[in-house]
């Protein structure tokens, strides 16, 4: 009779390790980076859809400092299915520059009503990254670069927040200022030696 397979010992060590909790302190951090990426859009997006994100993340920000818990998948299912629904009506369709954008801006107040670990909220922070991305869909000004820039320093910090625990926030701004600045360098060098393609689909 042949012996069953073992898994490799890192491999049992790595599927029995388990989720890290996300940290009650490091909540406020990826609030300010939601509101931060997606407060922009509220010029450009249906009234109904702006209020409609900012109640949710009232909500989550009142949880967060009654410390009560999160709700069911049952209601959440259906606020999506209605945002969905709601969006596909508003925009005719839920493909295309304005209703991918009003989704994104959606599902990332969405999202921090579902964060219960570290895995969670680096979702968050990825899909902060990304919204950053689309404001340029729709302004390349200067006050727009600096309002992301100032942004990717808000995401940048709460990087450090979920990863380093909590430490003073002026220790944490400057950490990220100082990452951001390293990163400079290689900014100017993309800028410079990058191609730029012009056309309607390198555009969008």
């Amino acid at each position: 009779m042949t012996p069953a397979l073992k898994p490799w010992p890192y491999m049992a060590k790595r599927a029995t390790k388990p989720p890290v909790p996300l940290d009650h302190g490091a909540i406020p951090w990826l609030l300010a980076a939601a509101v931060v990426t997606a407060t922009p859009h509220a010029s450009h997006l249906p009234l109904w859809l702006s209020l409609l994100v900012g109640s949710v993340l009232l909500w989550r920000t009142w949880l967060w400092h009654q410390n009560g818990s999160l709700p069911s998948r049952w209601p959440l299912g259906l606020l999506v299915v209605a945002g969905v629904a709601g969006i596909g009506w508003q925009f005719h369709s839920l493909f295309g520059r304005d209703s991918g954008v009003a989704l994104l801006v959606f599902f990332m107040a969405l999202k921090p009503m579902e964060m219960r670990t570290r895995r969670d909220s680096m979702v968050v922070v990825m899909l902060g990254f990304f919204l950053l991305l689309t404001h340029y869909l729709y302004s390349q000004s200067i006050p727009t670069g600096l309002w992301l820039l100032g942004a990717t320093t808000l995401l940048t910090a709460t990087l450090i927040r979920l990863h380093g625990g909590p430490q003073p926030v002026k220790t944490i701004l400057r950490y990220a200022g100082l990452l951001l600045a390293q990163a400079v360098p290689f900014m100017l060098i993309a800028f410079l030696l990058f191609p730029r393609v012009s056309g309607p689909l390198w555009g969008l």
